[in-house]
């Protein structure tokens, strides 16, 4: 999947202008890829859309116009496209209970070394991105890569598929619906 450019990015005054039809396509978007699994977990399945849509506010939050910070913005965001046959996905542990998340959260350590895509026969285990858990403590946030043989990826949609965690102190699995196998399929397409 292509990387972003300086030149795929809208002005600022532009972007304010567009900014509720993009959000609105963006929430659309995101309501496809972001999948729950269990009572707290979701994975957002990351693309070139959501990359330049959280490029885009975040440039808009900071109001960075300095040509070398955009340029650090970009890279930022880059990772989270995936490269020919792999899916990228940001995971989010969710504690609603905010008061006890400094007791609850530990419990999470490693869930995401243990997060799968299961389909046809076939299982892609995520890759977690290094640093972010040690023994212990873990961050809410984490990032996933998973990479896809090319015949896991031309397999992927053509049956029903699975995300699955395996954690001792969290199992959880969900089906995907048709609307996510699809806009994932595309981004191995």
């Amino acid at each position: 999947m292509k990387k972003l450019t300086t030149s795929d990015l809208l002005s600022l005054d532009e972007y304010e202008k567009r900014r509720p039809i993009l959000r609105r396509q963006i929430i659309e978007l995101k309501q496809i890829r972001r999948v729950t699994v269990g009572p707290n977990v979701s994975i957002v399945f990351e693309n070139r859309d959501t990359a330049l849509w959280q490029t885009q506010e975040m440039l808009r939050t900071e109001r960075i116009t300095d040509p070398a910070m955009i340029q650090e913005e970009i890279d930022t965001y880059n990772e989270l496209i995936p490269d020919e046959n792999e899916l990228r996905a940001t995971l989010f542990i969710e504690l609603p209970d905010s008061d006890n998340v400094a007791r609850d959260l530990p419990r999470f350590i490693g869930v995401e070394e243990r997060v799968s895509l299961v389909f046809d026969g076939h299982r892609v285990c995520a890759e977690a991105e290094p640093g972010r858990s040690t023994e212990e403590k873990t961050a809410t946030v984490h990032y996933l890569r998973f990479r896809f043989t090319p015949d896991q990826a031309a397999a992927f949609g053509a049956a029903p598929a699975r995300l699955e965690i395996d954690h001792p102190n969290y199992q959880a699995s969900v089906d995907l619906s048709e609307g996510t196998v699809g806009s994932l399929k595309a981004d191995l397409s």
